[in-house]
């Protein structure tokens, strides 16, 4: 009898679990790519075949602009993406170099100038200057800053006292390799309010004040996005702010690193 109950209440569990797979999949740092394909005359332009190449990895997602000219392309990972369009009557249309930051909604508009399928029009992907998109607040430390600035302790979680409204009261000698909140007051929250992911995955220990569960390091960090107000419910219910971890995804083509580091401990 007792083995059914337990049997019961493993399945009760499993239901559960089923029930809010929705709301799990939401707790991702995937975005968006979406825009408006028109013509010469600023004019939509229906059906038209476009694609979303991952530049790092070749990997490639399709779809077709509707009755309005629009495209979108959801739950695709951070990255660097070719965004191609063809129609017939049209040039061949190619934005290259275009950033898609975690948990963001990346426009791209594509102008189709007309002539042969064979010819291409290559335009070059440039950084939007103002989010339209969404009403969140936040910033994003780069590969290129996290290569760039020296890290007592090699734990990337502390490049986010970087952005502003983030305060740590901490000295920086006192930063670590080791399990840390971090210790930070997102816009005068409390460390505890705050929420850490890596990947997407919430990486706090809820019955440790917060604590991180894990440990991410400098060199797999590919960056690290910094929530600090109006950011989508979907990301749980931090009432602080949020620091969210994205870790390199690879390439299609075989390379490694180097790399040996040296501290002394010992003063003279």
């Amino acid at each position: 009898m007792k083995q059914l109950r337990v049997l019961l209440m493993s399945l009760a569990m499993f239901a559960m679990l089923c029930s809010n797979t929705k709301l799990l999949q939401g707790q991702s740092d995937n975005g968006t790519i979406m825009g408006f394909v028109r013509d010469p005359s600023g004019a939509v332009v229906p059906n038209v075949n476009v694609t979303i190449r991952d530049e790092a990895t070749g990997i490639e997602r399709r779809t077709t602009s509707n009755g309005d000219g629009l495209f979108i392309v959801t739950n695709i990972p951070p990255a660097t993406y070719q965004v191609s369009a063809e129609a017939s009557g049209f040039k061949k249309f190619e934005s290259s170099h275009n950033k898609l930051d975690p948990n963001a909604t990346l426009r791209t508009e594509v102008t189709l100038t007309v002539g042969q399928a064979t010819e291409t029009v290559e335009v070059t992907g440039a950084a939007t200057v103002l989010q339209t998109d969404q009403a969140s607040v936040q910033q994003l430390i780069t590969r290129t800053q996290i290569d760039a600035l020296e890290l007592n302790g090699r734990n990337p979680i502390f490049l986010a006292n970087l952005q502003p409204g983030v305060r740590r009261s901490d000295p920086m000698s006192g930063l670590n390799f080791g399990l840390d909140s971090g210790g930070f007051s997102i816009n005068g929250s409390r460390s505890q309010d705050n929420l850490i992911t890596f990947d997407g995955a919430p990486a706090i220990r809820t019955r440790s004040n917060g604590t991180s569960i894990g440990v991410a390091d400098v060199d797999s960090t590919q960056e690290i996005q910094v929530l600090t107000a109006d950011y989508a419910a979907e990301y749980r219910s931090a009432s602080g702010g949020q620091i969210r971890i994205v870790s390199k995804s690879g390439t299609s083509a075989f390379h490694g690193n180097l790399f040996e580091y040296f501290r002394n401990n010992e003063r003279e």
